[in-house]
């Protein structure tokens, strides 16, 4: 004997928790003004930088070529002579307590001119150049963290600095004593916004915190024109998608198994979309990715119990469509299982060490790992199962106004559902198996 769990007995309570849950989130979404269209979806300027004092001004009086660069724990000049010869110097900073000592270190290079604005600073502070710097042309100005002094810069001030610049939403990236702001500014339809905008929130940062002190790790701009293009794409592609799945387990099942799995991806994205308007989430192109992600993932799922559904409805000829689908999802419920939580282990390791958008994808697929392994049970399935019952009454219904004789077809609907409701008594059903049935049939041949 088997023992299957009754999961549609309690399907209406699953359909009604789910329902509190979408409303709720766009209740909420909608009570915090919408969702928190990242700059992809939203057209004017998005820009990262990092607050750091200054700790040294290095330029070159020489006419050679000179390349000067802080990498990975050391620093390098390549000095390029007219021979066409090279010199180069390389100092690890793990051999210098402060700024001055590696200042003093980097004064033997002729031509070499060095302005040290913090020489006591630690010298393990100084902070990595996004990119070479020619000497000959221009200066480089070395920046060093102050995070653990206790002198760190809040986001509160860095709001008030730059109000006058209009509303910018400031976001702190990673650990807030790095002074790492992601600053995101809505375009005001200005001619040359973008130059404009970066310029003067550099001035007014320069202003408050010394020239030289704002780092610009990432400035992008997204014009109207292209967000309101990308907005239409999105929508437009995920409904291609979803037109697609219902072809496909059309042709793969039947109707009633595509309108399932349809309304139990539906189900899904309006879950996932509420939980990140209602956190506010920065809505960008990577939460779209996970939000499709969840959509092949919750697919893949009911896809598996949809087809041992099929199988069963041919071996288990004698059981009503209740008894079939409870014992389909009993069977698969290891597998959906086990696939959630490896999912989940390695989706989680991404969250915990992950940084920015990924933390934010990462965040959404745990989310819709859960809800598209909730979905494929109490979901998908008994959506299948009031589906085929209602169009099981329509057609009876049909026919008894084009026949008659209603007493004979209340009698086959009371004696099917009689079936059914004797099997689904308890919790746990007790269904004989399928290979005692098929040795009984062979001890009749």
């Amino acid at each position: 004997m088997k023992r299957v769990i009754n999961f549609t007995k309690i399907r209406y309570l699953m359909m009604a928790i789910s329902a509190v849950v979408i409303i709720g989130g766009f209740v909420g979404t909608i009570l915090q003004g919408g969702l928190n269209y990242g700059i992809d979806f939203r057209p004017g300027l998005s820009q990262r930088v990092q607050i750091a004092p200054v700790a040294m001004e290095v330029s070159y009086t020489g006419t050679e070529e000179t390349r000067f660069n802080i990498l990975n724990g050391s620093v390098s000049i390549d000095i390029f002579t007219q021979d066409g010869k090279t010199k180069s110097y390389s100092y690890a900073l793990s051999d210098y307590t402060t700024v001055s000592q590696l200042v003093s270190a980097m004064s033997e290079i002729p031509g070499l001119s060095i302005n040290t604005a913090a020489g006591s600073a630690p010298v393990e502070k100084l902070l990595s150049l996004a990119y070479l710097v020619d000497l000959s042309t221009d200066s480089a100005i070395v920046n060093y963290s102050n995070e653990g002094s206790g002198s760190e810069i809040g986001i509160d001030e860095v709001r008030s600095v730059l109000s006058a610049v209009g509303d910018p939403q400031i976001q702190v990236v990673g650990n807030s004593d790095a002074q790492e702001y992601l600053i995101r500014l809505e375009d005001d339809g200005t001619s040359k916004f973008s130059d404009t905008a970066s310029a003067k929130i550099i001035e007014l940062l320069d202003n408050k915190y010394g020239t030289g002190s704002v780092i610009v790790k990432r400035s992008d701009y997204v014009g109207p024109r292209f967000s309101a293009d990308l907005g239409k794409s999105v929508i437009l592609l995920v409904g291609l998608a979803l037109a697609l799945i219902l072809l496909y387990i059309w042709i793969r099942f039947e109707l009633a198994f595509a309108v399932s799995a349809i309304i139990a991806l539906a189900h899904d994205v309006a879950i996932m979309i509420g939980f990140i308007g209602l956190t506010q989430m920065e809505f960008v192109t990577a939460t779209v990715a996970a939000v499709l992600t969840i959509v092949g993932y919750s697919l893949n799922d009911t896809i598996v119990v949809f087809d041992r559904i099929r199988e069963n409805r041919q071996l288990m000829r004698d059981a009503d469509l209740k008894t079939v689908i409870n014992t389909s999802i009993t069977q698969s419920l290891s597998r959906t299982i086990i696939t959630s939580l490896t999912t989940l282990l390695a989706v989680l390791a991404i969250y915990i060490f992950a940084t920015g958008q990924i933390k934010d994808f990462a965040l959404a697929m745990i989310v819709g790992v859960v809800v598209g392994t909730y979905s494929s049970i109490f979901i998908a399935s008994p959506v299948l199962l009031g589906w085929v019952n209602s169009r099981r009454k329509r057609k009876l219904s049909k026919d008894n106004l084009k026949y008659g004789g209603a007493a004979v077809a209340r009698k086959v609907e009371e004696k099917t559902e009689g079936k059914s409701e004797a099997a689904a008594s308890g919790n746990v059903l007790e269904i004989p198996s399928i290979e005692r049935k098929k040795k009984g049939k062979r001890q009749k041949k």
